[in-house]
């Protein structure tokens, strides 16, 4: 498994291994959810199945699923890469190429743990979990491992929509473009009030 990265100093987009981009970043990259505590995603997927029971909600997985379960499944390769940007902002995504409007990105993963506001209140690598579209007292961190969507920042006319859907009984948080992104472009979603309210809202990306 490998990854394409930026390397500034040549300008140019160069695949590394997965294991040469964990040191290089510090972290463990994971494409999955990783639970702290196996009640944890027991009591998440009866949660999401007491919600799929809503006509609505089941409507809205499934049409979800018929957009994006084949590219969950395979997702494309090379779409994008991982650059650093500057001291504040830190690293950052971008297209490696053009992508089309509703092509799937990838999911939001990490370590699913139970919400602690005063320990995660300067984590900025977090990410509310839901369960088919109900909060929940769970978040999904991605401070220590996670994947390349944890690079992804935020902006108010973001071009990456995030949404949750429902796969093999557990909710998963995907990211697709909510327009044609052309090739370099930064990607991004919107965080959310919610990640705001201990943090100054920058609006960095247009």
């Amino acid at each position: 498994m490998s990854i394409l990265i930026y390397r500034n100093s040549e300008n140019q987009v160069y695949k590394i291994s997965i294991e040469d981009f964990e040191k290089r970043v510090g972290i463990r990259y994971v494409n999955a959810l990783i639970f702290e505590k196996e009640e944890y995603r027991e009591k998440l997927i009866k949660k999401a199945q007491k919600k799929l029971k809503h006509p609505p909600v089941r409507q809205m997985n499934a049409w979800t699923l018929a957009l994006h379960q084949k590219a969950i499944e395979h997702p494309k390769e090379n779409l994008f890469y991982i650059r650093w940007i500057n001291s504040y902002l830190g690293y950052g995504v971008f297209a490696a190429q053009d992508i089309p409007a509703l092509c799937y990105i990838g999911e939001y993963t990490g370590l699913v743990r139970k919400r602690r506001f005063h320990k995660y209140r300067f984590n900025d690598y977090v990410f509310g979990y839901v369960a088919a579209g109900k909060n929940t007292p769970y978040i999904i961190d991605a401070k220590e491992q996670g994947n390349f969507s944890r690079f992804i920042n935020h902006s108010d006319a973001p071009n990456l929509t995030s949404r949750w859907v429902v796969k093999e009984g557990l909710t998963h948080i995907i990211l697709f473009a909510n327009k044609f992104i052309p090739k370099d472009k930064q990607l991004s979603y919107d965080y959310g009030d919610t990640y705001w309210r201990s943090r100054s809202h920058p609006s960095l990306i247009t």
